[in-house]
């Protein structure tokens, strides 16, 4: 009995730790490694972890025939500081090179990297935390990205019209599922993680002239499509994201913006506008997510201004994400968790990982 007790309080106290320091007392002894790699633990230690935010950069080098891509991992707080942002951070190769991220869920981002592969393109889930990547042998373009707490598995949904498909990633299969009922011609918005559902923005057209918008939803766990309505007029309303545990939506025109959360889930009925701005900080977003400590919106927006806001509602202060150095370019910007995901699976990149000498697999 004080051995379980001494077994518990242990992992309760470093399920509290950061990565880096759990990856080198895996060392110390074969229980405390088995512990760290765990499945419960690593599960308990994604969900007392804070926020990280990757800043990918591309830095050009005159003197180097190719460009060098670099990640950096903040704390979601100290992208709102004034001052240079990356003092102190240190700098680590990107595994990738030409790539889209699909989403992000406990730490583990799914990237598609074009160029590779025998269809011309690769997927994986990588966590930039422990620098890990597992390949995966699905098709390569894929439309979300989550995980099922009932079968505690990651999935990888693709959609089409023809027939979707799932791909677990634990039992490495695939099958076809129902694609949803009501067709849409585009996507308006990347993925947002909520209620343990996927959803997005679409658009169809219900005449050649009339457009009709809305959020489609994918639950992560039955495998089933469904809709939720937008507050009118629909079609100002572009970007989907959770803020201050709500799901939200932001509706804007050129000269203002309104920012919607739905109190009650799936209750089109409970949409609210909680702030009414005369002006549109998320002109040109293509992604919003919520950083703290002050609930800034951090507005990722590349297709047409190429930059990184931060932006408080509260104060309606908004402030440009500086850049690495003179000589480079931000790529992108992704809001993960610090987490162990992917420790007992995959490869590490470049050198063996800390406090673990006897592992290259």
């Amino acid at each position: 009995m004080s051995s379980d007790l001494c077994g518990d309080l242990i992992a309760d106290i470093f399920s509290r730790l950061p990565t880096k320091s759990l990856l080198r007392f895996r060392s110390v002894s074969k229980s405390l490694c088995a512990c760290i790699g765990s499945p419960d633990f690593i599960q308990l230690h994604s969900l007392r972890s804070p926020n990280t935010v990757v800043v990918t950069h591309r830095i050009r080098d005159k003197g180097e025939a190719q460009d060098k891509h670099i990640y950096t991992l903040h704390s979601d707080g100290q992208l709102a500081y004034k001052y240079h942002p990356y003092m102190g951070i240190p700098t680590i190769e990107y595994p990738f090179k030409k790539c889209k991220i699909v989403g992000s869920c406990n730490g583990i981002l799914c990237v598609c990297e074009y160029g590779t592969g025998e269809h011309g393109a690769r997927l994986y889930l990588w966590n930039p935390s422990i620098r890990r990547k597992v390949t995966v042998p699905f098709i390569s373009w894929v439309d979300g990205f989550g995980f099922d707490p009932i079968i505690d598995d990651y999935k990888i949904l693709r959609i089409s019209k023809a027939g979707s498909s799932v791909y677990t990633v634990k039992t490495r299969t695939c099958r076809v599922i129902a694609s949803p009922i009501s067709p849409f011609s585009s996507w308006k918005s990347y993925q947002c993680i909520f209620n343990g559902a996927l959803h997005w923005t679409v658009k169809r057209y219900l005449t050649r002239d009339i457009r009709h918008y809305y959020i489609m939803t994918f639950d992560l766990s039955s495998e089933v499509f469904s809709t939720i309505e937008l507050p009118e007029p629909s079609w100002k309303t572009r970007l989907v994201t959770v803020i201050k545990g709500s799901l939200a939506v932001i509706s804007t025109k050129p000269d203002y913006s309104i920012i919607w959360v739905m109190r009650e889930y799936n209750n089109t009925a409970s949409w609210s506008v909680v702030s009414e701005l005369n002006s549109n900080p998320f002109k040109g977003a293509q992604r919003v997510v919520p950083i703290a400590p002050n609930d800034e919106l951090l507005c990722i927006s590349f297709k047409y201004y190429k930059e990184i806001l931060v932006y408080n509602p509260k104060t309606q202060v908004r402030m440009r994400l500086a850049d690495f150095s003179d000589s480079s370019r931000i790529l992108d910007v992704n809001l993960c968790v610090e987490s162990l995901g992917l420790l007992d699976m995959g490869l590490h990149e470049g050198s063996k990982l800390p406090g673990k000498q006897e592992e290259n697999k």
